[in-house]
């Protein structure tokens, strides 16, 4: 049995430091059969290019799987390997994965607006080596991938359809995500710069609340 904590932990913990930086809260690493990280990636849609080799920045396309995904060398395919991401991945991001060779997909946190899961790929390429995705994560990691993104939609000012799907789908996360309070503390969280593990223990208190 392969545990996975560490890596999940590290997949917060980028998602986290999107956040940090005023962008979509995603991050993506891709682990080997044995459970380590290989490959690292997380969003930087809204954020300036920094050097940071290989990975997209400032475009709509610069998601978390893509820069953990182009990490991979095209010298070997990847079935064995293991795509962990902390949102449900957009259409996009299933379709990369699938280019990649990448069978296992697990998500921790459901997106009811761009999230694809559902989403079956009928190529002879896809068919050859089936995608399986698996999410979202019933516990504290994520209720925290869910509830970050749901606060930085409101705090980016996203679109009305794009709220309304959340509101519709997880009410009880979006409730949360707008209430007075959340806003308070990830306000506070941000300005201090708090890492992800007292993070973590500050959204365990406040939905225990």
């Amino acid at each position: 049995m392969i545990h996975l904590d560490e890596a999940w932990h590290r997949a917060l913990d980028l998602a986290w430091q999107s956040f940090l930086a005023g962008t979509t809260p995603v991050g993506a690493v891709v682990t080997s059969p044995a459970g380590e990280i290989v490959a690292e990636g997380r969003g930087r849609r809204y954020e300036q290019p920094d050097g940071t080799r290989g990975h997209l920045a400032y475009c709509h396309i610069a998601h978390a799987e893509i820069n953990a995904l182009a990490q991979l060398p095209p010298t070997r395919h990847y079935e064995d390997y293991i795509l962990l991401t902390t949102l449900e991945p957009c259409c996009m991001c299933v379709g990369a994965a699938v280019q990649s060779t990448i069978t296992r997909l697990f998500f921790a946190g459901r997106d009811p607006y761009a999230g694809a899961s559902q989403l079956r790929v009928e190529t002879p390429q896809a068919r050859r080596r089936p995608l399986v995705i698996t999410g979202p994560l019933a516990d504290l990691r994520g209720q925290l991938a869910e509830l970050l993104h749901v606060r930085w939609l409101l705090d980016y000012g996203a679109a009305a359809a794009v709220l309304d799907a959340h509101q519709r789908a997880i009410a009880d996360v979006y409730q949360r995500a707008a209430h007075p309070a959340a806003s308070g503390l990830f306000a506070e969280l941000r300005r201090d710069a708090i890492g992800l593990d007292g993070a973590m223990a500050a959204v365990a208190a406040f939905t225990a609340g």
